[in-house]
C-alpha cells in the first residue's frame, strides 16, 4: 500500500520509534510474569471454586483473615512447595537455592492473596474456579521468572520447543490431568490425553545413546529443532514431561548457560556482564515468539473480534499495547491498518487515542457497545484455546 505520509501518519511513526527504542521495556507488563495474559484469557462469571463460598459471605476482618490463613495452608501451600521443589530439584543443592525457594514460596502466597481479594471485592469481575489451579499457575509462572534469570538459554529453548509443540502438525502439549500440579506433557498428537511412558533418568541418558545421535547426525547446535522432537518421540515410543525433554534436547544440541553461583565481592565483574546479557537476549527472543504467534491467532480472528481486541488492547495498568508490533518488527502500522480493514491514514489517526473505550469502538464497527464487549471475550476464549501452551 502506497500512502503519502500525512501528519498523522508521522506522529504514529514517531511513537512506534520511541518505543522500538526503549528496546522492549515495555513487555514485561505484556507477556511473561504477564498480568496482560491472565486479563487476555479470563472470562467473566459468577461460578467461583467451592472453597471460597464461605469467603464472599464473610465481614469482620478477623474471621476473614483465619480462614485465609487456613485456606492457604491446606489447600495452596502443598502445591506451591510441590512445584517449586518440582522445578527447583536440579538446583536446590547450590548455595541459596533454599533462601530462593523460600523467596518464591512467599511471593507465590502474597500474589494468590492479591486475587483472593480481588474475589471479595468484586465476584463478577475477578471469579476464581480453582484455587489451587489458580496456586499452580502463580507458581509456574514465578519458577519461569527464576528460570528465565538463572538459565536464559534453557528457557529461550523451551518457548521455542513449546512453540512447535503447539503449532507444528503432528505435535501437542497437554497437562497431566491427574497430577495436582498440571505438568504438561509433549508428544505426538496421536498420544494427546496420555501419561509420560519413560522415567525422568532414562530420558536424561538419550543424549548418550549414539544410535539416537547418529539420527540427528552427531547432535550440537546444528541439529534441527523439529527433527530433534520427531527422533526422540520416535525412540522413546511415547509422551515425555517438558521439562525433562527440554533438559534432554538441551544435553543434545549442547545448549548451556553460564556458571552464575560463584559471583561475589571480589569477582571479575565480566561474568556478570555476560550473564546480563546473556539472559536480556533470551528474554527478547521469548517474547519475540510469543508476540509473533499472538499476532498470527489475532489474525486468523473474525474481524468484529479482531478490532473489538486490537483497538482496546491493554496492559494491567491500562497502557495501550498495539505498538508493540510495530516496535518489534512484528506487524507494521500498514499491516495492522489492514487486518482492521480500515485506511492506514484511518488508524493513524486514531493512533494517539488507543486503546479506544468500547463505545468509540462500537461506533467504528457500527455495532452496540454490548456487542464489542461479547466480541472480545470470545475472542478471548479463542485466544486462550489457541495459547494454552503458552500460559
Amino acid at each position: 500500500m502506497n500512502v503519502k505520509p500525512t501528519p498523522a501518519n508521522q506522529i504514529a511513526r514517531r511513537k512506534t520509534s520511541a518505543l522500538s527504542r526503549t528496546g522492549l521495556s515495555s513487555l514485561p507488563f505484556f507477556i511473561t510474569g504477564s498480568p496482560f495474559l491472565v486479563s487476555l484469557v479470563k472470562e467473566s462469571s459468577s461460578q467461583i471454586d467451592c472453597l471460597l463460598e464461605p469467603l464472599v459471605q464473610m465481614s469482620g476482618a478477623e474471621e476473614m483473615d483465619l480462614f485465609l490463613s487456613q485456606l492457604i495452608a491446606v489447600h495452596a501451600e502443598p502445591v506451591i512447595n510441590k512445584i517449586i521443589r518440582y522445578k527447583l530439584r536440579h538446583n536446590l543443592n547450590r548455595s541459596g537455592a533454599e533462601s530462593e525457594a523460600e523467596d518464591l514460596r512467599q511471593e507465590a502466597i502474597a500474589q494468590l492473596l492479591v486475587e483472593l481479594q480481588k474475589l471479595r471485592s468484586d465476584i463478577e469481575t475477578h471469579p476464581i474456579r480453582d484455587v489451587r489451579g489458580l496456586a499452580a499457575t502463580i507458581t509456574y509462572r514465578l519458577c519461569a521468572g527464576w528460570m528465565r534469570r538463572q538459565f536464559p538459554r534453557q528457557h529461550a529453548l523451551r518457548n521455542q520447543i513449546q512453540y512447535l509443540l503447539t503449532r507444528q502438525a503432528g505435535f501437542a502439549l497437554w497437562p497431566d490431568d491427574n497430577d495436582e500440579m498440571k505438568k504438561l506433557i509433549a508428544g505426538f498428537a496421536a498420544w494427546k490425553g496420555q501419561r509420560p511412558s519413560i522415567e525422568a533418568a532414562s530420558l536424561r541418558r538419550l543424549p548418550q545413546d549414539e544410535r539416537l545421535l547418529g539420527a540427528l547426525g552427531g547432535g550440537g547446535g546444528s541439529t534441527d529443532l523439529r527433527k530433534a522432537l520427531a527422533t526422540i518421540f520416535n525412540h522413546v515410543g511415547g509422551p515425555v514431561d517438558l521439562d525433562e525433554l527440554v533438559k534432554t534436547v538441551a544435553a543434545m544440541l549442547q545448549i548451556t548457560d553460564p556458571k552464575i553461583e560463584s559471583v561475589d565481592a571480589d569477582s571479575d565483574d565480566t561474568m556478570v556482564e555476560l550473564v546480563d546479557q546473556e539472559a536480556d537476549v533470551a528474554w527478547r527472543v521469548e517474547k519475540r515468539i510469543f508476540l509473533q504467534r499472538l499476532w498470527e491467532e489475532l489474525r486468523q480472528l473474525p474481524l468484529q473480534q479482531r478490532a473489538a481486541l486490537l483497538l482496546n488492547l491493554r496492559d494491567h495498568n491500562g497502557r495501550g499495547c498495539i505498538a508493540l508490533f510495530p516496535a518489534t518488527g512484528i506487524a507494521s502500522i500498514d499491516q495492522l491498518a489492514e487486518a482492521l480493514e480500515m485506511r492506514e491514514e484511518q488508524l493513524a489517526e486514531l493512533w494517539n487515542d488507543l486503546p479506544l473505550e468500547d463505545s468509540k469502538i462500537a461506533e467504528l464497527l457500527q455495532r452496540t457497545r454490548q456487542q464489542v464487549i461479547n466480541a472480545r471475550q470470545s475472542a478471548r476464549r479463542r485466544l486462550a484455546r489457541r495459547l494454552k501452551g503458552f500460559i
